[in-house]
Protein backbone atom coordinates (compact mmCIF):
# COMPACT_ATOMS: atom_id res chain seq x y z
CA UNK A 1 0.00 0.00 0.00
CA UNK A 2 1.36 3.85 -0.98
CA UNK A 3 0.06 7.14 1.04
CA UNK A 4 -2.67 8.74 -1.12
CA UNK A 5 -3.32 12.19 -1.37
CA UNK A 6 -6.47 13.45 1.32
CA UNK A 7 -9.60 13.52 -0.64
CA UNK A 8 -12.24 16.63 0.10
CA UNK A 9 -13.78 17.53 2.99
CA UNK A 10 -16.06 15.60 4.36
CA UNK A 11 -15.48 12.81 1.88
CA UNK A 12 -14.82 9.31 3.50
CA UNK A 13 -11.52 7.77 3.69
CA UNK A 14 -10.42 5.56 1.67
CA UNK A 15 -12.92 7.14 -1.53
CA UNK A 16 -15.94 5.28 -2.10
CA UNK A 17 -15.92 3.06 1.16
CA UNK A 18 -19.60 2.56 2.48
CA UNK A 19 -19.97 2.70 6.25
CA UNK A 20 -16.53 4.53 6.59
CA UNK A 21 -15.79 6.05 9.99
CA UNK A 22 -13.51 8.46 8.78
CA UNK A 23 -14.70 11.88 7.04
CA UNK A 24 -11.67 13.82 5.28
CA UNK A 25 -10.48 17.03 7.30
CA UNK A 26 -8.04 18.67 5.21
CA UNK A 27 -7.05 21.76 6.77
CA UNK A 28 -7.08 22.80 10.75
CA UNK A 29 -9.64 24.53 10.61
CA UNK A 30 -12.15 22.16 9.79
CA UNK A 31 -11.43 20.46 12.89
CA UNK A 32 -11.82 23.39 14.84
CA UNK A 33 -14.94 23.32 13.37
CA UNK A 34 -16.33 20.09 13.80
CA UNK A 35 -15.33 20.28 17.89
CA UNK A 36 -17.67 23.46 17.92
CA UNK A 37 -20.66 21.96 15.48
CA UNK A 38 -20.45 23.73 12.31
CA UNK A 39 -21.03 21.42 9.64
CA UNK A 40 -20.31 22.88 5.94
CA UNK A 41 -22.78 25.29 4.38
CA UNK A 42 -23.87 22.95 1.59
CA UNK A 43 -24.49 20.11 4.44
CA UNK A 44 -22.72 17.65 2.32
CA UNK A 45 -21.40 14.47 4.92
CA UNK A 46 -20.70 11.49 2.66
CA UNK A 47 -19.13 10.03 5.70
CA UNK A 48 -18.78 10.65 9.46
CA UNK A 49 -18.16 8.56 13.24
CA UNK A 50 -22.08 7.77 13.28
CA UNK A 51 -21.85 8.10 17.17
CA UNK A 52 -20.94 12.17 16.66
CA UNK A 53 -23.97 12.82 13.99
CA UNK A 54 -27.32 11.86 12.11
CA UNK A 55 -25.34 9.80 9.60
CA UNK A 56 -26.72 9.68 6.10
CA UNK A 57 -28.40 6.39 6.24
CA UNK A 58 -29.99 6.83 9.26
CA UNK A 59 -31.62 10.50 7.64
CA UNK A 60 -34.66 8.70 5.50
CA UNK A 61 -35.42 6.59 8.49
CA UNK A 62 -35.85 9.65 10.96
CA UNK A 63 -37.95 11.75 8.10
CA UNK A 64 -40.37 8.58 7.38
CA UNK A 65 -40.56 7.96 11.11
CA UNK A 66 -41.80 11.75 11.48
CA UNK A 67 -43.61 10.91 8.45
CA UNK A 68 -45.76 8.41 9.42
CA UNK A 69 -46.23 9.35 13.57
CA UNK A 70 -47.66 12.50 12.19
CA UNK A 71 -44.68 14.75 14.19
CA UNK A 72 -45.87 18.49 14.28
CA UNK A 73 -42.87 20.60 12.35
CA UNK A 74 -40.73 21.76 15.88
CA UNK A 75 -40.54 17.86 16.32
CA UNK A 76 -37.54 15.04 15.47
CA UNK A 77 -36.80 11.90 16.75
CA UNK A 78 -34.47 9.41 17.38
CA UNK A 79 -34.25 5.96 16.31
CA UNK A 80 -32.79 3.15 18.67
CA UNK A 81 -32.25 -1.22 18.37
CA UNK A 82 -33.83 -2.20 21.15
CA UNK A 83 -36.98 -0.96 23.96
CA UNK A 84 -34.57 -0.50 26.84
CA UNK A 85 -32.07 1.95 25.41
CA UNK A 86 -35.38 4.15 23.70
CA UNK A 87 -36.22 4.05 27.65
CA UNK A 88 -33.12 5.07 28.84
CA UNK A 89 -32.54 7.96 26.29
CA UNK A 90 -36.15 8.99 27.59
CA UNK A 91 -34.87 9.39 31.20
CA UNK A 92 -31.99 10.96 30.12
CA UNK A 93 -34.20 13.85 28.15
CA UNK A 94 -36.23 14.40 31.23
CA UNK A 95 -33.75 14.59 33.47
CA UNK A 96 -32.63 17.32 31.28
CA UNK A 97 -35.87 18.69 30.68
CA UNK A 98 -38.22 18.46 33.33
CA UNK A 99 -40.64 20.72 32.76
CA UNK A 100 -40.45 20.13 28.66
CA UNK A 101 -40.06 16.26 28.33
CA UNK A 102 -42.92 14.18 30.05
CA UNK A 103 -41.23 11.04 31.72
CA UNK A 104 -44.06 9.09 30.40
CA UNK A 105 -43.27 10.61 27.21
CA UNK A 106 -44.32 7.69 23.99
CA UNK A 107 -42.04 5.22 22.67
CA UNK A 108 -43.02 4.35 19.43
CA UNK A 109 -42.16 1.24 17.99
CA UNK A 110 -41.61 1.51 14.26
CA UNK A 111 -39.91 -1.82 13.23
CA UNK A 112 -42.67 -2.96 10.73
CA UNK A 113 -43.09 1.10 9.31
CA UNK A 114 -39.41 0.70 9.03
CA UNK A 115 -39.17 -2.83 7.26
CA UNK A 116 -36.30 -3.57 9.82
CA UNK A 117 -35.26 -7.09 8.82
CA UNK A 118 -36.74 -9.92 10.46
CA UNK A 119 -35.05 -9.91 14.24
CA UNK A 120 -34.63 -6.73 14.58
CA UNK A 121 -36.68 -3.75 16.40
CA UNK A 122 -36.32 -0.13 16.27
CA UNK A 123 -38.01 2.48 18.38
CA UNK A 124 -38.33 5.94 17.97
CA UNK A 125 -38.84 9.13 20.54
CA UNK A 126 -40.04 12.11 19.95
CA UNK A 127 -38.51 15.16 20.88
CA UNK A 128 -38.46 19.13 20.38
CA UNK A 129 -36.08 20.37 17.76
CA UNK A 130 -34.52 22.93 20.12
CA UNK A 131 -33.79 20.00 22.21
CA UNK A 132 -31.41 18.45 19.74
CA UNK A 133 -28.20 19.21 20.68
CA UNK A 134 -28.93 17.79 24.38
CA UNK A 135 -30.57 15.30 22.62
CA UNK A 136 -27.25 14.28 20.09
CA UNK A 137 -25.36 14.42 23.95
CA UNK A 138 -27.13 10.74 24.40
CA UNK A 139 -26.84 9.52 21.17
CA UNK A 140 -22.61 9.97 20.92
CA UNK A 141 -22.05 8.88 24.54
CA UNK A 142 -24.28 6.33 25.03
CA UNK A 143 -22.96 4.83 21.44
CA UNK A 144 -26.92 3.56 21.72
CA UNK A 145 -28.15 4.78 18.25
CA UNK A 146 -29.32 2.40 15.39
CA UNK A 147 -26.88 0.79 13.46
CA UNK A 148 -26.01 2.92 10.26
CA UNK A 149 -25.91 -0.84 8.54
CA UNK A 150 -29.41 -1.80 10.10
CA UNK A 151 -30.29 1.75 8.60
CA UNK A 152 -28.93 0.75 4.85
CA UNK A 153 -30.85 -3.17 5.40
CA UNK A 154 -34.26 -1.00 5.79
CA UNK A 155 -33.96 1.42 2.93
CA UNK A 156 -32.34 -1.62 0.93
CA UNK A 157 -35.40 -3.64 2.24
CA UNK A 158 -37.98 -0.68 1.38
CA UNK A 159 -37.10 -1.43 -2.11
CA UNK A 160 -37.40 -4.86 -2.48
CA UNK A 161 -34.17 -6.69 -1.62
CA UNK A 162 -34.39 -8.68 1.21
CA UNK A 163 -31.14 -10.48 1.24
CA UNK A 164 -28.99 -8.74 4.51
CA UNK A 165 -26.51 -6.38 2.47
CA UNK A 166 -23.02 -6.09 4.56
CA UNK A 167 -22.32 -2.43 2.37
CA UNK A 168 -19.00 -3.26 1.74
CA UNK A 169 -17.00 -1.20 -0.88
CA UNK A 170 -17.60 -2.93 -4.62
CA UNK A 171 -15.23 -1.09 -6.95
CA UNK A 172 -12.20 -3.23 -8.41
CA UNK A 173 -9.40 -0.90 -7.62
CA UNK A 174 -10.78 0.48 -4.25
CA UNK A 175 -7.97 0.43 -2.05
CA UNK A 176 -9.30 -2.46 -0.06
CA UNK A 177 -10.39 -4.56 -3.11
CA UNK A 178 -7.56 -7.07 -2.60
CA UNK A 179 -8.75 -7.92 1.09
CA UNK A 180 -12.30 -8.54 0.44
CA UNK A 181 -11.86 -10.17 -3.15
CA UNK A 182 -9.80 -12.95 -1.00
CA UNK A 183 -12.05 -13.22 2.13
CA UNK A 184 -15.65 -14.70 2.03
CA UNK A 185 -18.00 -13.46 5.19
CA UNK A 186 -19.36 -15.94 7.11
CA UNK A 187 -23.65 -16.69 6.79
CA UNK A 188 -23.65 -17.24 10.81
CA UNK A 189 -24.44 -14.33 12.57
CA UNK A 190 -23.76 -16.36 15.77
CA UNK A 191 -20.91 -18.48 14.18
CA UNK A 192 -19.44 -14.80 13.70
CA UNK A 193 -20.51 -13.22 17.51
CA UNK A 194 -18.79 -16.35 18.75
CA UNK A 195 -15.63 -16.17 17.27
CA UNK A 196 -15.12 -12.22 17.39
CA UNK A 197 -15.84 -13.15 21.36
CA UNK A 198 -13.04 -15.93 21.16
CA UNK A 199 -10.55 -13.53 19.53
CA UNK A 200 -10.90 -11.20 21.96
CA UNK A 201 -10.40 -13.12 24.87
CA UNK A 202 -7.67 -14.38 23.33
CA UNK A 203 -8.57 -17.93 22.82
CA UNK A 204 -7.64 -19.73 20.20
CA UNK A 205 -10.19 -20.82 17.73
CA UNK A 206 -10.43 -24.21 17.10
CA UNK A 207 -9.21 -25.76 20.92
CA UNK A 208 -10.56 -22.83 23.06
CA UNK A 209 -7.28 -22.46 25.00
CA UNK A 210 -6.59 -19.57 26.38
CA UNK A 211 -3.21 -18.20 24.43
CA UNK A 212 -2.91 -14.77 25.41
CA UNK A 213 -4.65 -13.16 27.79
CA UNK A 214 -2.16 -14.46 31.09
CA UNK A 215 -5.29 -15.25 32.91
CA UNK A 216 -6.32 -18.67 33.38
CA UNK A 217 -10.04 -19.78 32.97
CA UNK A 218 -10.83 -16.99 30.45
CA UNK A 219 -13.56 -18.12 28.29
CA UNK A 220 -15.77 -16.61 25.80
CA UNK A 221 -18.89 -16.55 28.07
CA UNK A 222 -16.73 -13.69 29.97
CA UNK A 223 -16.71 -11.73 26.60
CA UNK A 224 -19.92 -9.34 25.80
CA UNK A 225 -20.32 -7.35 22.75
CA UNK A 226 -21.91 -3.68 22.49
CA UNK A 227 -22.72 -1.85 18.83
CA UNK A 228 -19.71 0.10 19.74
CA UNK A 229 -16.96 1.32 22.11
CA UNK A 230 -18.21 3.90 24.13
CA UNK A 231 -21.78 1.88 24.40
CA UNK A 232 -19.33 -0.95 26.31
CA UNK A 233 -18.33 2.47 28.30
CA UNK A 234 -21.83 3.65 28.94
CA UNK A 235 -23.08 0.26 29.99
CA UNK A 236 -19.69 -0.17 32.48
CA UNK A 237 -21.07 2.33 34.56
CA UNK A 238 -24.50 1.81 34.84
CA UNK A 239 -23.32 -1.67 35.72
CA UNK A 240 -20.99 0.09 38.72
CA UNK A 241 -24.34 2.14 39.98
CA UNK A 242 -26.27 -1.08 40.11
CA UNK A 243 -23.50 -3.14 41.78
CA UNK A 244 -21.06 -1.17 43.43
CA UNK A 245 -23.13 1.58 45.13
CA UNK A 246 -24.70 0.74 48.58
CA UNK A 247 -28.29 0.27 49.27
CA UNK A 248 -28.79 4.06 51.29
CA UNK A 249 -25.57 5.19 51.09
CA UNK A 250 -25.91 9.22 50.62
CA UNK A 251 -22.60 9.83 49.73
CA UNK A 252 -21.70 11.18 46.50
CA UNK A 253 -20.52 8.52 44.06
CA UNK A 254 -17.66 9.58 41.27
CA UNK A 255 -15.32 7.39 39.34
CA UNK A 256 -12.19 8.03 39.84
CA UNK A 257 -9.28 8.59 36.34
CA UNK A 258 -6.01 7.88 35.99
CA UNK A 259 -4.38 9.94 33.59
CA UNK A 260 -6.39 11.26 30.52
CA UNK A 261 -8.83 8.92 28.77
CA UNK A 262 -10.07 9.14 26.13
CA UNK A 263 -12.01 12.29 25.31
CA UNK A 264 -15.84 11.06 25.10
CA UNK A 265 -15.15 9.40 28.27
CA UNK A 266 -15.01 13.02 30.24
CA UNK A 267 -18.03 14.83 28.12
CA UNK A 268 -20.06 11.67 28.96
CA UNK A 269 -19.48 11.67 32.82
CA UNK A 270 -20.12 16.08 32.75
CA UNK A 271 -23.59 14.82 30.70
CA UNK A 272 -24.77 12.16 33.06
CA UNK A 273 -22.95 12.22 36.90
CA UNK A 274 -21.67 14.01 39.34
CA UNK A 275 -18.30 14.35 38.37
CA UNK A 276 -14.72 12.32 38.47
CA UNK A 277 -11.64 12.58 40.29
CA UNK A 278 -8.85 13.28 38.17
CA UNK A 279 -5.03 11.60 38.92
CA UNK A 280 -2.13 11.06 37.21
CA UNK A 281 0.98 8.90 38.23
CA UNK A 282 2.57 11.81 39.97
CA UNK A 283 -0.56 11.87 42.02
CA UNK A 284 -1.66 8.51 43.13
CA UNK A 285 -0.98 9.56 46.89
CA UNK A 286 -3.67 11.83 46.66
CA UNK A 287 -6.06 8.97 44.85
CA UNK A 288 -4.58 6.49 48.00
CA UNK A 289 -5.59 9.67 50.34
CA UNK A 290 -9.17 9.43 48.54
CA UNK A 291 -9.86 5.87 48.67
CA UNK A 292 -9.16 5.78 52.67
CA UNK A 293 -12.05 8.07 52.90
CA UNK A 294 -11.04 11.04 53.61
CA UNK A 295 -13.01 12.52 51.06
CA UNK A 296 -15.43 15.10 52.60
CA UNK A 297 -18.73 12.62 51.69
CA UNK A 298 -17.41 11.12 48.36
CA UNK A 299 -16.89 7.64 47.30
CA UNK A 300 -15.36 5.96 44.21
CA UNK A 301 -17.39 3.42 42.09
CA UNK A 302 -14.27 2.51 40.37
CA UNK A 303 -11.08 3.49 38.88
CA UNK A 304 -10.38 3.98 35.51
CA UNK A 305 -7.56 4.28 33.15
CA UNK A 306 -6.59 3.70 29.57
CA UNK A 307 -3.59 1.98 29.20
CA UNK A 308 -1.39 3.88 26.95
CA UNK A 309 -3.23 7.28 27.54
CA UNK A 310 -4.68 8.86 24.17
CA UNK A 311 -3.02 11.15 23.01
CA UNK A 312 -0.15 11.68 25.28
CA UNK A 313 0.63 7.73 25.58
CA UNK A 314 1.41 7.60 29.36
CA UNK A 315 0.65 4.24 30.81
CA UNK A 316 -0.55 3.86 34.38
CA UNK A 317 1.65 2.10 37.25
CA UNK A 318 -1.46 -1.21 37.23
CA UNK A 319 0.53 -2.67 39.84
CA UNK A 320 0.19 -0.08 42.24
CA UNK A 321 -3.32 0.66 41.38
CA UNK A 322 -4.05 -2.77 41.82
CA UNK A 323 -2.95 -2.83 45.41
CA UNK A 324 -4.75 -0.15 45.73
CA UNK A 325 -7.98 -1.43 44.74
CA UNK A 326 -7.68 -4.42 46.45
CA UNK A 327 -6.83 -2.75 49.75
CA UNK A 328 -10.15 -0.67 49.08
CA UNK A 329 -12.43 -3.02 47.30
CA UNK A 330 -12.87 -0.63 44.61
CA UNK A 331 -12.82 -2.32 40.76
CA UNK A 332 -10.35 -1.11 37.92
CA UNK A 333 -11.39 -1.16 34.37
CA UNK A 334 -8.53 -0.67 31.74
CA UNK A 335 -9.37 0.07 28.34
CA UNK A 336 -6.82 -1.32 26.21
CA UNK A 337 -8.03 0.31 22.70
CA UNK A 338 -4.42 2.33 22.47
CA UNK A 339 -2.41 -0.77 23.29
CA UNK A 340 -4.42 -3.88 22.20
CA UNK A 341 -4.31 -7.25 23.70
CA UNK A 342 -2.26 -8.37 20.99
CA UNK A 343 0.76 -6.05 22.55
CA UNK A 344 -0.23 -5.52 26.67
CA UNK A 345 -1.43 -8.02 28.97
CA UNK A 346 -3.32 -6.13 31.18
CA UNK A 347 -6.22 -8.08 32.42
CA UNK A 348 -4.27 -9.37 35.37
CA UNK A 349 -4.43 -6.56 36.77
CA UNK A 350 -8.33 -5.20 35.82
CA UNK A 351 -11.36 -6.40 37.17
CA UNK A 352 -12.95 -5.37 33.49
CA UNK A 353 -11.31 -4.62 30.26
CA UNK A 354 -12.90 -2.66 27.67
CA UNK A 355 -11.78 -2.38 23.81
CA UNK A 356 -12.70 -0.50 21.05
CA UNK A 357 -13.11 -3.04 18.33
CA UNK A 358 -13.54 -0.66 15.13
CA UNK A 359 -9.93 0.27 15.66
CA UNK A 360 -7.06 -2.25 14.92
CA UNK A 361 -8.94 -5.23 15.80
CA UNK A 362 -11.27 -4.40 12.67
CA UNK A 363 -8.59 -1.84 10.70
CA UNK A 364 -10.47 -0.80 8.01
CA UNK A 365 -12.83 1.54 9.62
CA UNK A 366 -15.99 0.43 7.95
CA UNK A 367 -17.73 -1.39 11.19
CA UNK A 368 -18.51 -0.25 14.41
CA UNK A 369 -18.15 -2.50 17.30
CA UNK A 370 -17.02 -2.64 21.15
CA UNK A 371 -16.27 -5.15 24.20
CA UNK A 372 -16.26 -5.62 27.48
CA UNK A 373 -13.98 -8.29 29.49
CA UNK A 374 -14.43 -9.94 32.65
CA UNK A 375 -11.74 -11.26 34.80
CA UNK A 376 -12.42 -14.36 36.62
CA UNK A 377 -10.52 -13.93 39.10
CA UNK A 378 -11.58 -10.59 39.79
CA UNK A 379 -13.21 -10.37 43.26
CA UNK A 380 -16.06 -8.72 41.37
CA UNK A 381 -16.64 -11.49 38.93
CA UNK A 382 -19.44 -12.83 40.61
CA UNK A 383 -21.58 -10.17 40.91
CA UNK A 384 -20.65 -8.69 37.88
CA UNK A 385 -21.35 -11.49 35.71
CA UNK A 386 -24.59 -12.40 37.28
CA UNK A 387 -25.54 -8.58 36.49
CA UNK A 388 -24.64 -9.29 33.25
CA UNK A 389 -26.19 -12.37 32.60
CA UNK A 390 -29.64 -11.02 33.91
CA UNK A 391 -29.26 -7.26 32.02
CA UNK A 392 -27.53 -8.04 28.65
CA UNK A 393 -29.04 -7.45 25.20
CA UNK A 394 -27.49 -7.83 22.29
CA UNK A 395 -27.82 -4.89 20.43
CA UNK A 396 -25.05 -5.49 18.50
CA UNK A 397 -26.73 -5.80 14.10
CA UNK A 398 -25.73 -9.01 12.28
CA UNK A 399 -24.42 -7.62 9.35
CA UNK A 400 -22.15 -5.17 11.49
CA UNK A 401 -20.43 -8.77 13.46
CA UNK A 402 -20.30 -10.71 10.09
CA UNK A 403 -18.31 -7.38 8.92
CA UNK A 404 -15.93 -7.54 12.05
CA UNK A 405 -15.49 -10.79 12.12
CA UNK A 406 -14.88 -10.90 8.12
CA UNK A 407 -12.27 -7.42 8.83
CA UNK A 408 -10.58 -9.35 11.87
CA UNK A 409 -8.84 -11.79 9.86
CA UNK A 410 -5.44 -10.97 9.06
CA UNK A 411 -5.04 -8.78 12.82
CA UNK A 412 -1.93 -9.90 13.89
CA UNK A 413 -0.39 -9.41 10.80
CA UNK A 414 -2.14 -6.11 10.03
CA UNK A 415 -0.69 -5.10 13.72
CA UNK A 416 2.71 -6.22 13.77
CA UNK A 417 3.30 -3.85 10.55
CA UNK A 418 1.84 -1.17 12.16
CA UNK A 419 3.71 -1.58 15.59
CA UNK A 420 7.00 -1.76 13.54
CA UNK A 421 5.99 1.37 11.19
CA UNK A 422 5.14 3.05 14.00
CA UNK A 423 8.55 2.65 16.22
CA UNK A 424 10.29 3.77 12.77
CA UNK A 425 8.20 6.67 12.93
CA UNK A 426 8.62 7.40 16.84
CA UNK A 427 12.49 6.86 16.48
CA UNK A 428 13.09 8.84 13.71
CA UNK A 429 10.52 11.88 15.17
CA UNK A 430 12.16 11.72 18.85
CA UNK A 431 16.35 12.40 17.58
CA UNK A 432 14.38 15.66 15.63
CA UNK A 433 12.77 17.01 18.53
CA UNK A 434 13.96 19.06 21.68
CA UNK A 435 13.30 16.66 24.33
CA UNK A 436 15.72 14.03 22.11
CA UNK A 437 18.46 16.50 21.86
CA UNK A 438 18.02 18.77 18.86
CA UNK A 439 18.40 22.31 20.05
CA UNK A 440 16.96 24.29 17.09
CA UNK A 441 14.15 21.44 16.34
CA UNK A 442 10.23 22.26 15.25
CA UNK A 443 9.31 19.38 17.63
CA UNK A 444 8.54 19.96 20.94
CA UNK A 445 8.23 16.68 22.24
CA UNK A 446 6.85 12.92 20.81
CA UNK A 447 4.50 11.06 22.56
CA UNK A 448 5.16 7.33 22.19
CA UNK A 449 4.83 4.82 24.64
CA UNK A 450 8.80 3.79 24.07
CA UNK A 451 9.10 7.43 25.42
CA UNK A 452 6.22 7.95 28.06
CA UNK A 453 6.42 5.93 31.02
CA UNK A 454 8.16 3.27 29.37
CA UNK A 455 8.56 1.53 32.43
CA UNK A 456 4.85 1.00 33.46
CA UNK A 457 4.22 0.04 29.44
CA UNK A 458 6.79 -2.70 29.55
CA UNK A 459 5.86 -4.18 32.38
CA UNK A 460 2.88 -5.17 30.96
CA UNK A 461 3.57 -6.12 27.59
CA UNK A 462 2.58 -9.49 26.74
CA UNK A 463 5.31 -12.37 27.25
CA UNK A 464 5.07 -14.81 24.15
CA UNK A 465 6.49 -17.90 24.89
CA UNK A 466 8.65 -19.92 22.00
CA UNK A 467 7.58 -22.96 23.09
CA UNK A 468 3.95 -22.23 22.67
CA UNK A 469 2.10 -23.04 19.84
CA UNK A 470 -1.45 -21.67 19.60
CA UNK A 471 -3.36 -22.81 16.28
CA UNK A 472 -5.46 -20.45 14.56
CA UNK A 473 -6.24 -17.68 16.34
CA UNK A 474 -6.49 -15.46 13.68
CA UNK A 475 -8.15 -17.10 11.40
CA UNK A 476 -5.02 -17.50 9.50
CA UNK A 477 -3.73 -20.60 10.20
CA UNK A 478 -0.36 -19.34 11.80
CA UNK A 479 1.12 -19.51 14.91
CA UNK A 480 -0.18 -16.68 17.14
CA UNK A 481 3.49 -16.68 18.84
CA UNK A 482 5.29 -15.54 15.72
CA UNK A 483 3.98 -12.12 16.54
CA UNK A 484 6.22 -9.89 18.47
CA UNK A 485 4.13 -7.33 20.69
CA UNK A 486 5.33 -3.72 20.73
CA UNK A 487 4.10 -0.10 21.61
CA UNK A 488 1.57 -0.04 19.35
CA UNK A 489 0.46 2.43 16.20
CA UNK A 490 -0.42 5.50 18.11
CA UNK A 491 2.53 7.81 17.81
CA UNK A 492 2.12 12.28 18.36
CA UNK A 493 3.88 15.08 18.75
CA UNK A 494 4.07 18.43 19.93
CA UNK A 495 5.31 21.41 17.69
CA UNK A 496 7.03 24.29 19.41
CA UNK A 497 3.98 26.83 17.98
CA UNK A 498 0.67 26.70 16.80
CA UNK A 499 1.65 28.18 13.79
CA UNK A 500 4.24 24.96 12.96
CA UNK A 501 1.85 22.26 13.62
CA UNK A 502 -0.70 23.94 11.51
CA UNK A 503 1.67 23.94 8.64
CA UNK A 504 2.77 20.14 9.24
CA UNK A 505 -1.08 19.23 9.51
CA UNK A 506 -1.75 21.39 6.03
CA UNK A 507 1.82 20.45 3.96
CA UNK A 508 1.95 16.56 4.89
CA UNK A 509 0.66 13.87 2.23
CA UNK A 510 -1.39 11.42 3.56
CA UNK A 511 -5.06 11.05 5.02
CA UNK A 512 -6.72 13.40 7.58
CA UNK A 513 -9.57 12.55 9.87
CA UNK A 514 -10.25 11.08 13.37
CA UNK A 515 -10.14 7.15 14.38
CA UNK A 516 -7.07 5.43 14.81
CA UNK A 517 -5.68 1.35 14.35
CA UNK A 518 -6.56 1.70 10.66
CA UNK A 519 -4.63 -0.11 7.98
CA UNK A 520 -3.99 3.27 6.24
CA UNK A 521 -2.01 6.15 7.65
CA UNK A 522 -4.30 8.85 9.41
CA UNK A 523 -3.37 12.27 10.86
CA UNK A 524 -5.17 14.22 13.70
CA UNK A 525 -4.98 17.50 15.33
CA UNK A 526 -6.27 15.81 17.90
CA UNK A 527 -6.86 18.38 20.55
CA UNK A 528 -8.27 20.66 17.83
CA UNK A 529 -10.73 18.71 17.41
CA UNK A 530 -11.48 16.52 20.56
CA UNK A 531 -12.18 20.21 22.53
CA UNK A 532 -13.73 23.53 21.51
CA UNK A 533 -11.68 26.29 22.29
CA UNK A 534 -13.53 27.11 25.94
CA UNK A 535 -11.83 24.01 27.01
CA UNK A 536 -8.01 24.70 26.10
CA UNK A 537 -7.61 25.52 29.37
CA UNK A 538 -8.31 22.39 31.08
CA UNK A 539 -6.43 20.66 28.17
CA UNK A 540 -2.96 22.85 29.10
CA UNK A 541 -3.88 22.48 32.88
CA UNK A 542 -3.89 18.27 31.88
CA UNK A 543 -0.59 18.58 30.64
CA UNK A 544 -1.50 18.61 26.32
CA UNK A 545 -0.53 20.78 24.08
CA UNK A 546 -2.91 22.77 21.72
CA UNK A 547 -0.17 22.18 19.18
CA UNK A 548 -0.26 18.75 19.03
CA UNK A 549 -0.76 16.20 16.13
CA UNK A 550 -1.52 11.84 16.43
CA UNK A 551 -0.13 9.75 13.68
CA UNK A 552 -2.21 6.20 13.69
CA UNK A 553 0.21 4.58 11.77
CA UNK A 554 -0.85 2.42 9.14
CA UNK A 555 0.53 -0.26 7.12
CA UNK A 556 1.93 1.30 3.94
CA UNK A 557 5.59 0.99 3.33
CA UNK A 558 7.60 3.20 5.69
CA UNK A 559 9.88 4.72 3.45
CA UNK A 560 6.87 6.82 2.04
CA UNK A 561 5.80 7.29 5.90
CA UNK A 562 8.94 9.16 6.43
CA UNK A 563 9.60 10.87 3.26
CA UNK A 564 6.02 12.35 3.35
CA UNK A 565 6.90 13.32 6.96
CA UNK A 566 10.02 14.64 6.08
CA UNK A 567 8.68 16.75 3.81
CA UNK A 568 5.56 18.08 5.76
CA UNK A 569 8.21 18.91 9.29
CA UNK A 570 10.47 20.60 6.18
CA UNK A 571 7.49 23.22 6.02
CA UNK A 572 7.04 23.68 9.93
CA UNK A 573 10.87 24.55 9.97
CA UNK A 574 10.45 27.18 7.19
CA UNK A 575 7.20 28.58 8.81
Amino acid sequence: MLLQRNPPLDHCIPLNTPHSVIQSLPTWQDNVYRAIGRQTQNGFVEACYPRFVIHPFVRPLIKMTLEVLRASPEQTCLLFPSLRLAKAFRSFMYLQFPSAFSEHAEIHRVSETLNSPPGYEIFAVLFRIDQQRMAMKFWTFSGAGISTRLAENCTSRQNGNLELTLGLPTELDHEYSNFYNSHTALTSVSEAKAKIKKLYAGLDIDSGVNTIRGVEGVQSSDVFLYPTGMNAIWNVHQMLHDVCKPNGDTRTFMTAQVNVLYVDSYKFLDTTSPGYHFFTNETLDDLERLLSGDTNGCAVLGIFTDFPGNPHLKSADLPRLRKLADKHKVPIIIDETAGCHLNVSVLRYADIVIGSLTKVFSGFANVLGGALLLNPHSPFYTRFKAHLDITYEDDYFGADALVMELNSRGFKERLAKINSNAEILADWLHVRSKVGGMENAVIEEVFYPKYQCRENYERCMRIVSESTTSGDDSLDGKNQDQFTPGYSGIVALSFTSLEAAKTFYESIQCYKGTTLGTVVTLLSPFIAIAFPPEKMDWVREHGMSEALVRFSVGVEDISRILNSVEAALFAAERC
